[in-house]
């Protein structure tokens, strides 16, 4: 097999891989060839022409541009029936892209995406995010599995790599909220670690949302009782209002405060504050498949 892409994520890929199956490297840089060559035994990669006999190729790139190139170079020269794996973050539309290239020499695509950082893959605790036909994963399972045991087959090709963008959307939002909510109890005399402590318990704000009012109230279209949106809204104009008596800058949490004002003016101040999700609903943007809430 081959590992096109040796930076950050894709050294321990290969080094995980590499203590599996017989395995041919590329990367720009030389030195880090080398590194797999002496560390594990990996074969640099000679012409595209070589991987006649290869069966499964991975690709750990730092751009869509760049895993498409090299599909373009390697589709011709690869056996009917081979895989390539993207483990790089894309979109579903680069994967898509991709297996248009391949498609006319019988090779396919399965987005692997990787749900963690470079140390849980090291470790080999990290998870991978499946897209693609079930056959194709098949195939490649030996080399999947070599990458990471543990996997989430989200669906058809592109899905898994809509999972892993729409996972780090989420983290990178929630950095900005734990940063102001941080700020907001540092200028209000909140100790940090109180504050991590009570963020941190399934009960309180990180996690409610998702696992209670997502899962149960939006999943299941039921707003009725529970917490109304006018209530939150309230409790949400005090923090804007704390946040300006303190002098904290809010950009998340006075965004989110919007969102708030729309649905109340909607009418729907007396239900359950997850009745927001009806918004996207009524954008034609449903936070759940089917007729959404």
């Amino acid at each position: 097999m081959a590992i096109y892409g040796l930076g950050n994520m894709g050294y321990p890929i290969a080094e995980r891989i590499g203590r599996h199956f017989p395995t041919q490297v590329f990367d720009l840089d030389d030195t880090r060839v080398e590194k797999a060559r002496a560390l594990f035994g990996a074969a640099p990669m000679g012409r595209p022409q070589d991987l006649a006999d290869t069966r499964v190729v991975v690709l750990c790139l730092p751009s869509p541009a760049s895993s498409l190139s090299v599909i373009e170079q390697i589709a011709p020269h690869l056996p009917q029936g081979a895989v390539v794996i993207e483990s790089s973050t894309v979109n579903p539309e680069h994967v898509h892209a991709g297996q248009k290239r391949l498609a006319p020499f019988g090779v396919d695509v399965v987005d692997a995406s990787i749900l963690a950082g470079v140390e849980q893959m090291a470790a080999g605790s990290a998870t991978l995010a499946l897209g693609g036909k079930p056959d194709a994963i098949a195939r490649s399972q030996g080399v999947l599995d070599a990458i990471a045991s543990r996997q989430i087959h989200f669906g058809a090709l592109g899905a898994g790599a809509a999972a892993k963008v729409i996972n780090n959307a989420v983290a990178h939002a929630v950095m900005v909220v734990v940063a102001e909510a941080g700020a907001m109890a540092t200028a209000a005399g909140v100790g940090c670690e109180k504050l991590i402590a009570l963020l941190s318990d399934p009960r309180m704000g990180l996690h409610r949302p998702l696992t209670y009012r997502y899962a149960q109230r939006v999943v299941k279209g039921d707003y009725t009782g529970g917490m109304p949106l006018d209530a939150a809204r309230k409790d949400s104009t005090l923090a804007l209002q704390l946040a300006q008596t303190l002098g904290v800058p809010l950009f998340a949490i006075q965004g989110a405060h919007s969102v708030y004002d729309i649905a109340a003016a909607a009418g729907h101040g007396r239900q359950d504050y997850a009745v927001i999700a009806k918004l996207w609903a009524g954008w034609g943007c449903p936070t759940v498949p089917g007729p959404g809430p």
